[in-house]
Order: structure tokens, then C-alpha cells, then sequence
């Protein structure tokens, strides 16, 4: 509100004295604070506006009421600041930019019925066109956030294309509309909406929506461009740095937030204790939470030098690592989420690239290489990719040996049948497609004591899947859904499945780690794109090419053939334990294997 002050001559920095105050206009007001927020600061400017509104009575005070509470949360006062807020709309409940901000706030202090009360006073109140239209696409906008946040996926998309209806061209809200929907596992995810088109929903798409949608390596690599474009702004600044730096060992820093009781540090931890600290020198630029888990300790005692960057700006995390002098700089995000692109866009390492984080190509130019291996990226495969594949020995997916499982739980504790063939996918919701799902059902049908054992993400989506089954003919007994829990007792669970049904085309990742350390058999579809092959890299390192299928009818048969035929899949767990053990046993050989190709490759860089 502070564009409302008219042109005056009030040109001394100096705060007014008490005086002066009493006799303030709103403009002369916020003339005041301005100049007094320039010389002294919002601490000063937040007195101003107290000492003018507690003189009593002014035309104009909701408005220095609003004023005061945007300085506030600015000063981090945040109940004040809601108190400003809802003083203001006391007096004037039609400034709606202040429900839309008190919202926020309330939101940030937990008051999430709250703050979508006050939002919704926003969308259902009476305003001009042009203040109507702006301000209802906010308020629609953050209660699709906040429901997408809170699972409540019907309420979100309705929220979000109320919003699109009123605006269309918002590419941003198109992108979490489309994976509320794979969410909530609402299918066809795509479907009509008034004023977007096809295209535009396709276009909007995010990367991580994408790889669960669609097996195309070319539209997966369009729709990592077209996000990358729309959303970071970065300049691919060039290395401006020493070609060889003169410190003896090899630098190699690992930039992430998820090196905690997270998929990427739950694989990290025993490849970082393998590296060579003769020819190594391992750093980690580190914003993960603190969860205060034994395993978080196990990667801080597992780096050579930890820093913790979450509260620095990228431009001082990179001068942070050129300080360090790191020869090879990793990116364990890609397009996931909590990605710092920042950092790597202001090149502060010779080379730069990208691992786990994100299956498939990220499009982002100051990314080198991605780290992979011939079956999840054959040749054919890394035309697709801006980086380039640099290959590790075996999978690209570490399989690190598992902690021993101390929890006992058994198959009634969870409602499964003992006398059944327990299918389990644990995969996330959005990446069950209709095309997966109705696949999973045709086995059901034709294994008449299977069940199929899924996660109970949350009440909607089971909902959905429920009805789904139904519509198919399958009564709701066949298939089980088990809440999330804690990760040590997510792999208890895992073991009492008789085989694992991988999702396609976005494979498991970590959770194929988990299943093979359980010692049961995974059944996965191999396609196209490296995601989808993930599965099939994890089993041809480990010599069960026979769980690997190229088609859903292939898909079937293989688990229908383990269901009916306990000898096989007996053997296939015996020879499941003895090649992990075998491959796990190597996995120090594996990790030269790759520090000698990511030093091959900082070489060739160097001498180019």
C-alpha cells in the first residue's frame, strides 16, 4: 500500500518528532517512513506507525494498520504482524490484499483452518473486476498449495482450476494441477479445462510429473527444457578458475538437501566411506534437515569437511567451494525438489555434475556429465541427454548392505493372509498410472489367492484405487493398503511380501535397494528412458535378467509364473541372496571404478 503516497516536499530523514506526528496525513505518513526506513532503518519506521496509529482515530489508519504489518513479518514478528493484519481488516474488511497476506502468516504459525478460512473471505466476497480477478487467482492459488500439502487432493484441484478458470495462462498452477492429479490418481490425468489447451498442459508438465508419464527419452528431454527456461533465469557463467589446482589430493564435493533419512542419503552413505582418501579429498555443501537420526551422524563422519550452506545465498555457497578449491562438484537434486541450481549456474568447479537426485536428463548447461551405467543409459539413449553419461561399474544405483531389521512384524499385524501371494508396490502414488494399475489387476484376476499390498498414501487416492478395483470386478479384500511408517519398519514389511511389482515407467529407486536386501524377488518393465530402466539396471548387475520384462503381457506372466510355481521363485531368493552378498562384497572396487572415470574425465577437461 505504500504506492499511495501523493508528491510532497517532506525531504529530511530525521523521524519526526511527536509533534509532528500528531499532525501527519497517511501520505505525509508513509513519506515519513520511507525516509526514515532509508537513514535508520524498519526497526525506527515500525515506532512511526505505532505512536501515528495510537493517537487515536484517522481517516486512512487500516492503511497504516496494513503498512505496519508488512514490516513486522519483514522483522520476523510474526504475531504482531497477524495482529496488524486483522486490526486492519476491523476496519476495512475489503482490503482483501490483507486476508491474502494474513493468510501467509497464519499458514506460517501453523493455523492452516485458519488460513484457509481467511483466504476464502477473499474469494467469496464482492469486488471490481480487475481487483476480483487478481486477487481471487492468489487466494485460489495458495488453497490449492495448502491442500496439495495437506493430501486433501479433491479440494486442491478444485481450487486450482478455479483459478485457471478466472486465468488460464498461468503456467506454474497448470504444472501442480497436473501432478495433484497424478496424485490423487485421477485418470486420465489430462482432461479438459476451459480456456488451456492440450498443448499447454503438456508444456506445463513438470520433469518429475513427466518421467511418471510418459516412456518418450525426447519428451522427457523437451519438458526438462522447457521447465528449465521457464523457471531459472541463470546466466551459464564460464569456469573461471585455475585448471589444475596445486593441493595433492583430488577435490570431489557433494551439494544436497536430502543427506538425512532421505532415498538419496539413505544410498549415499557407504559409496562416501568407500572413497579413496589417498587420491581424495571429500567435501559436502550441506541444507538437509537435521532429524537427528543416527544415519544423519553416519554421512557427517562419512565426509572429510562438511559445511553447512542452508543459510547462505548460492553466489556464497559458490564462493565458498572456490575457496575450497573442489576440482569436481556433484549435484545430488537435478530437478527434484530443494534443487540449487544457483550454485552450478556460477560454474565454481572445473567439472560439474549430476547423480541420483533426478532420473533422467536435467537440461541444465552447467551440469557436465550425469553418472549412470550402460543398461540404464545405453549409447542409443545418451542422444537424449545434455550431459554425458560418465559409467560406474554395475548399477549406477549403489545397493549398500542393510542394517539387521530389529522390529518383528507378521503378516496378520498388518491384515495380510498367510496363506496368500503377497504382490507389494510401495512405490509413491504418482507413479501409478491407469496403464500400471489395470496391469497389476489383470494378475490379481488370474491369481486367485494374490492380493496386491500398497501404500495408504492418504484417504482420497486410496479411495480411488479402491473404486477402480471394483469397477474391474475385484472385491475390496484383494487388495490392502498399510499406512507409511517409520523406514526401519517399511523394511521389515518389505519381507513379508512374496514378490515386489515395479512401476513403470518410473521405476523404484531406492526402494529396489530395500527389496533386494529383503532377499525378494522384484518383477520390472524396462523401457526407453533411464528411469524406466532402473529396475532392469539393479537386476542385470546382479544377474537376474529372468525378473526383467519388456511389456505388460510379459510383465503378467513373469509374476504370474512366480506365483504358481514356488520353486522358482525359491531359487530366485536363493540366488538373489548369494549374488548380493557377491556384488555387495565389491562394492569398494566400484567406487575406483568411478573416481578413475570422473578423473579421466577432469583431465581430458583440463588438458582441453
Amino acid at each position: 500500500m505504500s504506492n499511495m503516497n501523493a508528491k510532497i516536499s517532506f525531504k529530511e530523514a530525521s523521524p519526526p518528532t511527536a509533534k509532528e506526528i500528531v499532525g501527519l496525513s497517511i501520505e505525509r505518513l508513509i513519506e515519513a517512513a520511507e525516509l526514515l526506513k532509508a537513514s535508520q532503518g524498519t526497526a525506527q519506521t515500525i515506532e512511526l506507525y505505532k505512536t501515528w496509529i495510537n493517537l487515536g482515530d484517522k481517516p486512512f489508519k487500516h492503511v497504516a494498520l496494513f503498512n505496519l504489518g508488512a514490516l513486522l513479518h519483514a522483522e520476523g514478528d510474526t504475531p504482531a504482524a497477524i495482529e496488524a493484519y486483522r486490526s486492519c481488516l476491523d476496519l476495512d474488511p475489503s482490503l482483501h490484499q490483507a486476508n491474502i497476506n494474513l493468510g501467509l502468516l497464519l499458514e506460517k504459525s501453523g493455523l492452516h483452518d485458519d488460513a484457509l478460512e481467511t483466504w476464502g473471505k477473499v474469494v467469496s466476497s464482492p469486488m471490481t473486476q480487475v481487483e476480483s480477478k487478481q486477487l481471487r487467482v492468489a487466494a485460489y492459488n495458495h488453497i490449492g498449495r495448502m491442500q496439495e500439502e495437506r493430501r486433501l487432493y479433491d479440494e486442491a484441484e478444485l481450487a486450482l482450476e478455479q483459478s485457471l478458470t478466472l486465468e488460464p495462462q498461468q503456467p506454474g498452477v497448470i504444472q501442480h494441477w497436473v501432478h495433484i492429479r497424478q496424485k490423487a490418481c485421477r485418470w486420465p490425468i489430462y482432461k479438459k479445462l476451459p480456456g488451456v489447451t492440450q498443448n499447454q498442459m503438456l508444456m506445463a508438465t513438470s520433469p518429475l510429473a513427466m518421467l511418471a508419464l510418459s516412456d518418450e527419452p525426447v519428451q522427457q528431454l523437451l519438458t526438462s527444457q522447457t521447465f528449465v527456461t521457464r523457471t531459472y533465469q541463470y546466466k551459464n557463467e564460464p569456469y573461471k578458475g585455475p585448471n589444475d589446482y596445486e593441493h595433492g589430493r583430488t577435490r570431489i564435493g557433494y551439494v544436497s538437501g536430502d543427506l538425512c533419512v532421505h532415498a538419496v542419503g539413505l544410498l549415499l552413505a557407504e559409496l562416501i566411506e568407500h572413497h579413496d582418501r589417498s587420491k581424495l579429498e571429500i567435501y559436502a555443501y550441506d541444507y538437509s534437515p537435521e532429524d537427528g537420526t543416527a544415519h544423519r551422524q553416519r554421512l557427517k563422519k562419512a565426509f572429510d569437511h562438511w559445511r553447512r550452506v542452508s543459510d547462505l545465498p548460492d553466489p556464497q555457497v559458490a564462493d565458498l567451494i572456490r575457496h575450497d578449491e573442489i576440482d569436481i562438484l556433484i549435484d545430488l537434486h537435478g530437478l527434484s525438489s530443494g534443487a540449487r541450481p544457483g550454485i552450478f549456474a556460477l560454474r565454481p568447479a572445473r567439472l560439474q555434475g549430476t547423480y541420483l537426485g533426478f532420473i533422467g536428463t536435467t537440461a541444465m548447461p552447467w551440469l557436465d556429465f550425469v553418472i549412470a551405467d550402460p543398461v540404464a543409459i545405453p549409447e542409443s539413449l545418451s542422444t537424449y541427454f545434455t550431459e554425458r553419461p560418465l559409467y560406474t561399474e554395475g548399477s549406477f544405483l549403489p545397493l549398500p548392505k542393510s542394517s539387521l531389521i530389529t522390529d518383528s512384524i507378521q503378516r496378520q499385524d498388518l491384515g495380510l493372509p498367510d496363506d496368500a501371494f503377497v504382490m507389494a508396490s510401495f512405490c509413491n502414488v504418482y507413479k501409478v498410472n491407469q496403464e500400471m494399475f489395470n496391469s497389476w489387476l489383470n494378475i490379481l484376476k488370474q491369481v486367485p489367492n494374490a492380493v496386491l499390498w500398497l501404500i495408504d498414501d492418504n484417504p482420497r487416492t486410496t479411495e480411488q484405487l479402491r473404486q477402480v478395483s471394483l469397477e474391474a470386478g475385484l472385491s475390496s479384500e484383494r487388495i490392502i493398503f498399510s499406512e507409511r511408517t517409520s523406514h526401519q519398519q517399511y523394511r521389515a514389511r518389505i519381507a513379508l511380501a512374496d514378490v515386489f511389482l515395479d512401476s513403470f515407467p518410473y521405476n523404484c529407486g531406492s526402494t529396489t535397494c530395500d527389496v533386494v536386501n529383503a532377499g525378494v524377488p522384484l518383477v520390472t518393465l524396462c523401457g526407453k528412458t533411464m528411469v524406466s530402466r532402473m529396475g532392469a539396471s539393479v537386476l542385470s548387475a546382479l544377474g537376474l535378467e529372468k525378473l526383467i520384462t519388456y511389456s505388460f503381457q510379459d510383465y503378467e506372466q513373469c509374476v504370474i509364473e512366480l506365483a504358481s510355481n514356488p520353486q522358482l521363485k525359491s531359487l530366485l531368493q536363493r540366488r538373489l541372496k548369494d549374488a548380493l552378498n557377491s556384488y555387495q562384497a565389491r562394492g569398494a572396487m566400484r567406487v575406483r571404478t568411478l573416481e578413475s572415470n570422473l578423473l579421466k574425465r577432469l583431465l581430458t577437461l583440463n588438458a582441453s
